[in-house]
């Protein structure tokens, strides 16, 4: 078997049961494996949004996560792929790819949650992958499962309480990326045209009545702005005509559009060079097995019987 930094490809870390989300054995076995601190990239999004072609992009492959280019939704779970970090060459790079939320037959958006909240509490980056503009069904879903992970974090650490200060609880929270697939419209505000960057802040402004119905608009962006401090945004255009979409993992780059290309170059090279490597409490790295508990992930999925794995190690 080819070493956890040098997998041939990916392979099923959480299997999506009829509902029951269950650690692979040997996908942890291969994460054991690795003995290099760990930059984590975890991608979430709905279905069909082009969420493992950015992932195959960042292994520096054409193929490797499965791209679903029918209505059925290939993706179940989270997949596991380690490769050799581009920039560290003393990392390990670990992508995770997500089962798209949304799917009409699972019919369950807890599943979708617990998926979500998983991704958060284990990267170091978080990708958040959506299609059009930042609408606010997007801003609710980030907030409720932001609140359901710091609820987890409390619950599944022995050495967290409820009362510990939220700040020590960001210190290790993943940087969060947005992209903004397939966009058509222009980035501007009263006739201003934003950058990507500044698109995101400009959705994330609070509003200033203090009615309900302003607490309520202001809510998930005050969750956002205080769980995410550092935040990225990247829009990409449409790849290539829709009638060619069900081929983007085998067409050159010199048949997608040039904006499309550059602008995943863009995203794979920050992605790359900025993001972190994965703590915990502390500032302790994570890495392969140390005689230390804490230099393990802990118990995230133990919780009233929801979700089934104990302690795992990288």
């Amino acid at each position: 078997m080819a070493s956890a930094s040098h997998m041939l490809g990916p392979v099923c870390l959480i299997e999506n049961t009829k509902g029951q989300l269950v650690a692979n054995p040997e996908a942890l076995k291969t994460l054991s494996a690795i003995t290099q601190p760990v930059v984590v990239v975890a991608i979430v999004g709905l279905s069909r949004t082009g969420k493992s072609y950015l992932m195959n992009k960042l292994a520096g492959k054409k193929k490797g996560f499965s791209m679903d280019c029918t209505v059925q939704s290939h993706t179940k779970g989270i997949w596991l792929w380690c490769v050799p970090h581009p920039n560290k060459p003393d990392h390990t790079l670990v992508l995770l790819d997500t089962e798209g939320l949304g799917d009409v037959e699972k019919g369950d958006n807890q599943n979708d949650s617990w998926i979500f909240a998983l991704a958060i509490l284990l990267s170091s980056t978080f990708v958040y992958n959506s299609v059009g503009t930042i609408n606010q069904q997007a801003m609710d879903q980030l907030h409720f499962v932001t609140e359901l992970t710091y609820r987890i974090r409390a619950k599944s650490s022995p050495d967290m309480n409820n009362g510990e200060d939220s700040v020590e609880f960001v210190s290790f929270f993943p940087d969060f990326v947005w992209t903004l697939r397939d966009v058509t419209l222009k980035l501007e505000v009263d006739g201003q045209p934003l950058t990507p960057d500044e698109y995101l802040e400009n959705s994330l402004k609070l509003k200033e009545g203090t009615n309900e119905k302003d607490k309520n608009y202001n809510l998930p962006r005050l969750c956002i702005h205080k769980f995410f401090p550092k935040k990225k945004c990247f829009v990409f255009y449409p790849p290539t005509e829709w009638k060619k979409l069900n081929q983007l993992e085998t067409l050159q780059d010199d048949e997608l559009d040039c904006d499309f290309v550059q602008q995943v170059a863009k995203f794979c090279s920050y992605t790359s060079s900025h993001s972190k490597t994965k703590t915990l409490p502390g500032g302790i790295k994570v890495n392969g097995p140390r005689e230390s508990p804490t230099q393990s992930f802990h118990s995230l999925l133990r919780l009233r019987g929801q979700i089934t794995f104990t302690y795992f190690q990288f």
